[in-house]
């Protein structure tokens, strides 16, 4: 049987501690509608179809919670590109949007986030997890891609090489659990309280098409699963 501590117990330099999982005190089948969207681009995909699906997307999940949203991104400049393409309907649709990068701190962000049920929020690395948002403001999760370290960063770089060094397998060992980890908090930003309610969506289509898709799926709680088509 796998311990699903493994990959912290490693990363922490404790591989023989024990440990204990508990139960969670919310009923996911109930209040998560885990929604993957089927017929989208890859992430490797040229910018000019890329953009047009990520519009097209996050306008159609905006709509069905009526704003309400933290829209997840692994780049910033990405985030930038696509609030630019999104501004003048969200302002159309009386959304307010808040852009990391824009200048106000995060702790202001989440104050104005709170102040209106409509609130939209593009955030890439520090919103995935660290942030709490119980209520009805936040009822819609959208994450745009699976959050996998660039592996040309120096540190990553360097991980990477000292596994191969030792025989391993990086993207086994290191980059996938690292992104599954990332994954599932940004998933918990959604629901921090028994009455909590909402979607999670997931709009990198690697979730289904790859063979490691189903360790993402299979890292949540039990939820109610949607698959769409745009």
């Amino acid at each position: 049987m796998s311990d699903s501590f493994t990959f912290f117990k490693s990363q922490i330099g404790m591989p023989a501690i024990d440990a204990l999982q508990l139960g969670s005190p919310f009923n996911y089948l109930e209040q998560v509608t885990f929604v993957m969207v089927r017929n989208a681009p890859s992430p490797d995909s040229r910018e000019d179809v890329l953009r047009p699906y990520y519009l097209a997307a996050i306008r159609k999940y905006l709509a069905e919670t009526d704003g309400g949203a933290f829209v997840l991104f692994t780049a910033y400049n990405l985030l930038k590109r696509t609030a630019n393409d999104i501004t003048t309907w969200l302002a159309e649709n009386n959304m307010p949007l808040l852009t990391q990068g824009d200048g106000m701190p995060r702790t202001e962000m989440i104050k104005q986030f709170k102040k209106t049920n409509r609130a939209v929020l593009f955030g890439t690395d520090s919103f995935w997890q660290g942030v709490d948002v119980p209520g009805e403001s936040l009822r819609n999760v959208i994450i745009t891609r699976l959050p996998f370290l660039v592996p040309n960063q120096p540190v990553v770089e360097a991980k990477i090489e000292s596994i191969k060094n030792k025989g391993g397998n990086p993207f086994n060992e290191f980059q996938l659990p690292n992104a599954i980890l990332k994954f599932k908090q940004g998933f918990g930003r959604l629901i921090r309280t028994k009455s909590d309610k909402g979607l999670v969506v997931v709009l990198d289509p690697r979730i289904h098409s790859k063979y490691y898709g189903k360790n993402f799926i299979n890292s949540l709680p039990k939820c109610k699963i949607r698959i769409d088509q745009l």
